[in-house]
């Protein structure tokens, strides 16, 4: 079974670009979305999403990251638990350059292939 891909795009084919379900490229595409949708954007299901977008603008050392870090730990194993399994989160602000750095290892269920998804937002 296929899904749409994301971003969306045009394949060769002239079609809608797709990736199969539970592949490695859908995985770490879901992830992406699930850490870069703010929870109440969606409206049909406001409780999905993480607050990664509002830390930007917040003092994220210390206990606000650790906050961060559970908060994302329990979305990604409530959303995509079915597809993937957390190895590693780690969860890093840097307040003098106003950068947060999340870094995820995980395994996919389907393939049991390892996977990392690394991101880097700056306030703006």
């Amino acid at each position: 079974m296929s899904r749409l891909a994301f971003p969306f795009g045009v394949a060769a084919s002239g079609r809608s670009a797709t990736v199969e379900y539970g592949s490695d490229e859908h995985v770490r595409q879901m992830l992406h979305l699930l850490i870069l949708t703010l929870c109440g954007e969606r409206v049909m299901r406001p409780d999905v999403g993480s607050p990664v977008l509002q830390m930007l603008f917040a003092a994220g050392a210390g206990p606000v990251a650790v906050a961060l870090q559970a908060t994302l730990q329990a979305a990604i194993t409530q959303w995509l638990g079915h597809l993937l399994e957390v190895q590693e989160l780690s969860v890093s602000f840097d307040e003098t350059t106003a950068v947060l750095d999340i870094d995820i290892a995980y395994e996919t269920l389907a393939s049991r292939a390892p996977g990392r998804y690394a991101i880097q937002r700056q306030a703006a």
